[in-house]
């Protein structure tokens, strides 16, 4: 597996190239679609927020933002692909669906990402909620020899990392998609399949 500073400079390298092609780009949807699009939009800079905290050498803050990552780009695909007009109404009332309600819509969507969101939910969901809430992950990965201090596993953080280019690559599909960009899409997939295959 690659070191955290060759997971960082990739991450970022990937985020400053995405951001040249879906920032300040002018989208014609409806509202459901349009708010879709503005929550993956948060979750890439959630995400962005989680290389910048790396690169400062605060892993627990950084751990702290894998689930409103994960649940902003859930929410954002949950709009486009599943919700009825009758749930954004709610939705922008402020009257939001629990999160397995979510997961349960995206799956029977049948949105070529559902069987991603859910195998991830399943497999990350208890830590990411424990991760945000400082949770006994958290205290496992701060103490070493009776010290109190930041011990986080390199490996971990990658991952962290990984996961993101995932989403990364998954909203900047939404977005390339919405601008029938195809060619651009085709190089975001080899960016983001040439970072997947590193050793």
């Amino acid at each position: 597996m690659m070191t955290l500073a060759e997971a960082i400079g990739e991450s970022k390298g990937l985020a400053m190239w995405l951001h040249q092609h879906i920032d300040d780009i002018q989208i014609t949807t409806n509202g459901k679609e349009r708010a879709g699009l503005t929550l993956m939009q948060h979750a890439l800079d959630l995400d962005d927020a989680i290389i910048v905290l790396l690169e400062r050498n605060l892993p627990g803050p950084s751990l702290a933002l894998a689930r409103p990552r994960f649940e902003a780009y859930v929410r954002g695909l949950w709009l486009i692909y599943a919700a009825t007009d009758e749930d954004f109404s709610r939705f922008i009332e402020s009257k939001y669906p629990n999160f397995p309600s979510l997961l349960k819509a995206i799956e029977s969507s049948k949105n070529s990402g559902s069987a991603w969101v859910k195998a991830n939910a399943d497999l990350n969901l208890k830590d990411f909620h424990d991760l945000t809430h400082g949770g006994a992950t958290h205290l496992e990965r701060r103490t070493n020899n009776n010290a109190i201090e930041p011990c986080y596993p390199e490996n971990e953080l990658v991952s962290l990392l990984l996961f993101g280019t995932e989403i990364r690559m998954r909203v900047g599909v939404e977005f390339l998609l919405k601008l029938d960009n195809h060619e651009v899409i085709l190089e975001l997939q080899e960016r983001a399949n040439k970072l997947r295959s590193q050793p």
